[in-house]
C-alpha cells in the first residue's frame, strides 16, 4: 500500500522543516487512504458505536529534515499482533528519488467505546490487514479455477482466493492454504502450487502441476485414489513431447475442446474424443485468438471461462477478456487485475 502526499506549509514548524507530530499526521492520512482504498465507509468505521481503534503508541525516527513543497510515498505495512490489536510501519520517501528519509511506528487497539475494554478486531480490520497478501495473489495468478458453485477460486503459489461470481466479490475468509479445507486431499506436491485446472461437466477437475496431474470428484469433494499420475500416462493422448514435462495453462471451451498453452504455444485437445487435434501445437500469435496483445501471445499465466462465453486470460498482472462465440478479444484490454477483481469481501458491500 503507498500514499503519495506533497509536505504543506503547515505540516512545517518555524524553521521550516516538518515537526515530528506532523509526520503522524501524514501517516494517519495515508492509514485513512488505505481503509479508503478497501471500500471500507470512514465515516461508518470511524463513528462506530461498537469499537473503537485508538493509537495506543507510536515512534518516528527522521533521516533527514523534510520542507515544505517535498513531494513523499508513504508505503504502509500493517501486521496483526493479537486478536485486539494490530500494528502499521510506515516508511517514508522521496518521491522523485526514492530516498528513505523516515519512518514510524503506529500501535492500534481495539476497545469498546464505552467499557474501554479491549475486544477482537472487527472485520473490516481483519480483512484489510490482508490487503498485501491479496494484492500479490492478484498480480501474478499462477492459474484461476471456476468451480461448479459458482465461484472462482484464484491461485498463487501455496494460497488461494475465492472470488463469488455472481456479487464480484472476495468471499469471506480468504486468502487461504491449498492444504485447508476443500483441497485438504490434495498430494503435498500440489498444495504448494498449482499450473492449471479445468472443471469437466461429468463431476470430475483436472489440476496439473509440473509433469503430474490429479483428478478430483466434485461430488465426494476429493482426489480420486491413485492420483497424481504422470501426464504422458495416458489420458492426454497426442500431446507434444514438451508438453508432457508441464503446461502454463489451460482453458475448457463448453464444446469439450480443451486448449492447453505452453510458452508461446497451445494445442487444442477434444475431451469427447480424448485425443490432441492434428496441426499442433500452433504459435498463439499465428492464429485463432485475434487481437491479442503481443505480451500475451507470448506466454500465459493463467485462463478460465465463464458461464457468460467470456474467457480470461492472464499474465503478470494484467488480463484480457476474449469472446468465444466471436473468436476475439472484447476492446479495451488489457486492464490491470486487481483494479477489476479487487472487490474486496462479499460481507463488506
Amino acid at each position: 500500500m503507498a500514499y503519495i502526499r506533497t509536505v504543506r506549509f503547515q505540516d512545517t514548524d518555524a524553521a521550516g522543516v516538518v515537526y515530528f507530530a506532523n509526520i503522524l499526521t501524514i501517516c494517519h492520512e495515508a492509514y485513512e487512504a488505505s481503509l479508503a482504498a478497501a471500500k471500507i465507509n470512514l465515516k461508518t468505521f470511524f463513528c462506530n458505536p461498537d469499537f473503537a481503534i485508538p493509537i495506543v503508541h507510536t515512534s518516528v525516527d527522521f533521516f533527514q529534515p523534510l520542507f515544505c513543497g517535498d513531494r513523499l510515498v508513504i508505503h504502509l505495512m500493517p501486521q496483526q499482533i493479537t486478536e485486539n490489536t494490530f500494528e502499521i510501519n510506515y516508511n517514508i520517501l522521496l518521491h522523485d528519488s526514492e530516498k528513505w528519509v523516515a519512518k514510524a511506528i503506529t500501535k492500534h487497539v481495539c476497545i469498546n467505546p464505552n467499557s474501554r475494554i479491549r475486544q477482537q478486531l472487527p472485520d473490516e480490520i481483519l480483512h484489510w490487514l490482508n490487503v498485501e497478501t491479496i494484492e500479490r495473489i492478484l498480480n501474478s495468478v499462477d492459474a484461476v479455477v471456476v468451480w461448479n458453485n459458482g465461484k472462482a477460486y484464484f491461485f498463487k503459489d501455496d494460497e488461494y482466493l475465492s472470488y463469488d461470481l455472481n456479487w464480484n466479490c472476495i468471499d469471506y475468509g480468504y486468502p487461504q492454504k491449498i492444504s485447508q479445507g476443500r483441497w485438504a486431499s490434495f498430494p503435498p506436491r500440489f498444495t504448494q502450487g498449482i499450473d492449471a485446472g479445468l472443471v469437466w461437466h461429468n463431476g470430475k477437475a483436472y489440476f496439473f502441476k509440473g509433469d503430474e496431474y490429479i483428478c478430483y470428484d466434485l461430488y465426494k469433494d476429493q482426489v480420486e485414489p491413485g492420483y497424481p499420475q504422470k501426464l504422458n500416462s495416458g489420458l492426454w493422448v497426442g500431446w507434444p513431447n514438451h508438453f508432457y514435462s508441464g503446461i502454463d495453462t489451460a482453458a475448457l471451451w463448453k464444446n469439450g475442446k480443451a486448449y492447453f498453452f505452453k510458452g508461446d504455444e497451445y494445442i487444442c485437445y477434444d475431451l469427447y474424443r480424448e485425443v490432441t487435434e492434428l496441426g499442433y501445437p500452433k504459435k498463439i500469435a499465428d492464429t485463432h485468438w485475434h487481437g491479442w496483445p503481443k505480451k500475451f501471445t507470448r506466454r500465459i499465466d493463467a485462463a478460465a471461462v465463464w458461464k457468460n462465453g467470456k474467457a480470461y486470460f492472464f499474465r503478470d498482472d494484467e488480463y484480457i477478456c476474449y469472446d468465444v462465440d466471436h473468436n476475439c478479444t472484447d476492446p479495451g484490454y488489457p486492464k490491470k487485475i486487481k483494479d477489476n477483481w479487487l472487490s474486496f469481501w462479499c460481507q463488506l458491500l
